[in-house]
């Protein structure tokens, strides 16, 4: 439990940490960055390297507000994709367009095995589609199937030059992750017109029985198509709701999960994000499409799917039906048959309901809550034969890998380190590669082995992919004997058991991030100010190949400065403190910006992500200074509000004390989405800002946990959404742990809109239509305060979800804050207590006025 630290206490660790610290003179940039500077910014996509090591792919996507349209939410970039191709064999010459008459919209999927051809994909006038590109002479086919982009799973994958599988909608109609908000926004048009004319009905029908829900429109199906690229054949191999799959080593055959029978809501357990409908694992015989159902009472976890080295049995974590995913288990599953290892000696099947499955108990080992499963997934793979799992040994909050046998107990591979490895690197025949304590290490049935040498450190370069599905990335290591690393001073390295490692060019910075890499080339993203350079890197050397934000290179990123101080439970944590540059005119204002559990030290991101965001870099430039304190994110709900206040107060103080220039009148607090709910907490609390900003804020839990989604009111085949916002309310960041009957006065004790009364400062929200927070919670709150008789402010953007992507509303973003920042701080602010309202009366209601008045 937390426990109240004098502010004083915590200002004076952070003088005594940061000695002489002081606001420095910091160098002036050659370019102030704009609002419209981050909005028109450039970016490259994702890069790879053929197979056969002749050839590099890069995406490459003009200036952000080039957009003609924004109607696929983030993903409405991938109509301004173009494809880029290098020839390594002559790395100097120019890159050229990959097909030079197929204009933007391109994206690369995957190179076939050979690297003969290339998977793409075009998205353009609304159109989804599946092409081919012949890499002998650079043509394309267009297969006229639509892909399906599954959240969690593979959406297509190579089984040889010969066979592709590709994961499609036969429908034709667009995969959810670009659906949601261009068909919720048309079929709302749809439905108000055919209001207007007054000829067909126009509603959306549900129905709840015993926890389940039923629509009238159907969620379309998807298939598991095989096609052959020379000859065009194509091979249904599975149809239905496909969320995953995953083709053997030997090309053979394919594990295929589906989502089939309905979960009640909450039964067992209510766990947010958790799918609601039973997952279901299928082997399916890429030649012959024969089919075996391999576990028929097992329901699957997403995040794990992984094949045995031999192909003989593919790895999930599964959990009988009715149980929790806490009580389940790591399944070998196979079309012979399934061995379940039973973490906790529960009872998760009979013999026959696995087929006649062997249970094995892995003596209390924890891979992690409900929770943890279903949203980060369980890290399994194969040493050889053997399984290995990360998880928690007994009485131990530490995770480690773990090998497991049919014969002995379980052992520890990785308690010598430190720290132990996250995920796996590499998969070789007779080791799995892994980073940790600064060095590489081959992890095999004897114990770990050293690869890298001692007094060089080597971290894992891990492939930047903002899109790649959450398994792919992060439980899926490549089948490989070589592994890729970043040496001390950003350089690219290669390094075996066999040889001694060697490097990839020279290296440039710590900043760079690793796009693809091989045995004999990487390609990296180099940044400098608000530029990106593409970089080859060849044991010959590196090379540019291509840059973006050219006439931005000149810009200097603030670095946040250190703020050394106690948390609440007198812990030594760290807030980060942007700082603008030296002016004349001194600090405008200091702009706190809050948000449980994260403190915010990044001075860049990919430009996607500078773009819908709001870094800090854009109101440095504008003379602000920014800090971002560190607060506790799990506290007891009676007691966060009073938390937050406190947590925020000792990084404040800290900074006042450590930086006097700081202006400790001027300060406005700010959070967005839990943030928002926190500033909003604190609000209810303090007068000690000028102003509060809420943006996508939480206001009343009991309005969210009964919340609908706004795409799920339209659409609701596409289903999900009342595990999501119960999920959230219940066992999510609300963390109230039960429906509102079950505990109101948590409800009551955690909603800040039921203490409304007590804001005395003025308050910004700012909201959009299709937030999966609703908006209706900023229009709560708004209302209170209006009946309370405070200040208050509300923008609401149309067509917009939990962030903004439309440029114009970007823009229009940045300056009403900005506004409000100018007309909060610059003017004397005084603390007035809401205006007392006159109870609600007993007596008769005045009559409407007629419609002439």
């Amino acid at each position: 439990m937390w426990k109240p630290l004098n502010r004083l206490a915590g200002a004076a660790l952070a003088i005594a940490c940061l000695g002489s610290a002081a606001f420095a003179e910091p160098v002036v940039p050659s370019h102030t960055v704009t609002v419209d500077d981050i909005v028109g910014l450039e970016a490259f996509g994702r890069a790879s390297l053929s197979p056969d090591g002749r050839w590099a792919i890069y995406e490459k996507r003009a200036g952000y507000d080039t957009m003609p349209r924004v109607e696929f939410g983030s993903l409405s970039t991938w109509t301004i994709m173009d494809l880029w191709l290098v020839d390594l064999r002559h790395p100097s010459a120019p890159p050229r367009r990959l097909l030079p008459e197929e204009g933007l919209g391109l994206q690369e999927i995957a190179w076939s095995p050979s690297g003969s051809r290339v998977l793409i994909t075009r998205l353009r006038d609304g159109a989804f589609e599946y092409g081919i590109v012949s890499m002998r002479d650079r043509s394309v086919t267009w297969t006229g199937l639509t892909p399906e982009s599954p959240a969690n799973g593979a959406s297509a994958a190579w089984a040889s030059d010969e066979a592709v599988l590709l994961l499609t909608r036969p429908d034709g109609s667009l995969p959810a992750i670009l659906r949601a908000q261009r068909d919720s926004t048309a079929r709302r048009v749809r439905a108000w017109e055919r209001t207007t004319t007054g000829l067909e009905p126009s509603r959306t029908v549900i129905e709840g029985h015993g926890g389940v829900v039923t629509t009238e429109a159907q969620e379309p199906a998807q298939r598991l198509i095989r096609l052959a690229p020379s000859t065009g054949q194509r091979r249904t191999l599975a149809e239905g709701q496909i969320v995953d799959f995953s083709i053997s080593p030997d090309g053979r055959a394919a594990a295929v999960v589906g989502r089939e029978e309905d979960i009640p809501l909450g039964k067992p357990e209510l766990v947010h994000m958790e799918a609601d409908r039973r997952h279901r694992l299928s082997i399916v015989a890429l030649e012959g499409g024969q089919t075996v159902r391999a576990l028929d009472a097992l329901d699957v976890a997403p995040h794990l799917l992984r094949w045995s080295p031999d192909s003989r049995v593919v790895l999930v974590w599964a959990r009988r039906d009715g149980a929790r995913w806490d009580q389940g288990g790591l399944v070998e599953a196979s079309s012979a048959g399934a061995a379940m290892f039973d973490l906790e000696g529960l009872n998760v099947g009979s013999s026959t309901e696995i087929s006649g499955a062997a249970m094995f108990d892995l003596e209390g080992l924890n891979v992690g809550s409900s929770t943890e499963i279903v949203v980060s997934g369980v890290r399994a793979d194969w040493l050889g034969r053997s399984p290995v799992l990360l998880a928690r040994g007994p009485d131990s909050d530490r995770r480690d890998w773990y090998l497991l046998s049919r014969t002995e107990p379980p052992r520890t591979l990785t308690s010598s380190l430190r720290t132990a490895p996250a995920r796996i690197a590499a998969a070789g025949p007779q080791a799995l590669y892994v980073f940790a304590d600064d060095a590489l290490w081959a992890m095999t049935t004897t114990g770990l082995r050293r690869i890298s040498r001692p007094g060089t450190p080597v971290h894992e370069a891990v492939t930047f992919d903002l899109f790649a599905p959450r398994r792919l990335k992060a439980n899926e290591a490549p089948r490989q004997s070589w592994i890729a690393a970043d040496g001390p001073r950003g350089e690219s390295l290669v390094l075996t058991e066999e040889a001694a490692p060697y490097a990839l060019g020279s290296g440039a910075g710590l900043d760079d991030r690793v796009l693809a890499v091989s045995e004999d080339a990487a390609i990296v993203l180099q940044p400098t100010g608000l530029a990106e350079a593409l970089r080859l890197r060849t044991p010959d050397g590196d090379q540019t190949l291509d840059t973006v934000n050219a006439g931005l290179a000149d810009v200097v990123l603030t670095e946040p400065k250190p703020v050394t101080h106690l948390d609440v439970n007198g812990q030594t944590t760290t807030s980060w403190l942007f700082l603008p540059k030296a002016s004349t005119n001194g600090i405008r204002g200091l702009i706190v910006k809050v948000y449980p559990g994260w403190a915010d030290h990044l001075t860049r991101v990919d430009p996607l992500s500078m773009t819908y965001s709001t870094r800090p870099e854009s109101f440095v430039a504008a003379g602000y200074a920014y800090l971002s304190p560190s607060m506790l994110a799990e506290l007891p709900v009676q007691e966060r509000g009073e938390a937050y206040v406190h947590s925020v107060d000792l990084a404040v103080d800290a900074a006042l004390e450590a930086f006097p220039e700081l202006p400790a009148n001027r300060m406005v607090l700010w959070g967005h989405s839990f943030g928002g709910y926190a500033a909003l907490e604190i609000a209810t609390r303090s007068d000690r800002y000028r102003s509060y900003i809420a943006s996508s804020s939480y206001s009343d839990m009991l309005g969210v946990w009964g919340e609908f989604d706004p795409g799920g009111r339209i659409q609701p085949e596409d289903g999900g959404f009342f595990r999501f916002n119960q999920g959230w309310t219940e066992v999510g960041q609300g963390a109230l742990g039960a429906p509102p009957w079950a505990v109101p006065d948590l409800y009551a004790a955690s909603s800040p809109v039921l203490r409304a009364d007590r804001i005395v400062r003025p308050v910004l929200f700012l909201t959009a239509d299709m937030d999966f927070t609703p908006m209706s919670q900023a229009e709560r709150m708004f209302s209170a305060i209006l009946r309370n008789g405070g200040d208050a402010k509300m923008v609401t953007y149309w067509g917009e979800q939990h962030l903004l992507w439309s440029p114009a509303n970007i823009r229009d973003y940045f300056a009403q804050i900005f506004d409000w920042l100018a007309r909060t701080l610059d003017e004397p602010a005084e603390v007035m207590p809401p205006t007392p309202v006159a109870a609600p009366t007993s007596g008769p209601i005045p009559p409407s006025l007629p419609p002439s008045e």
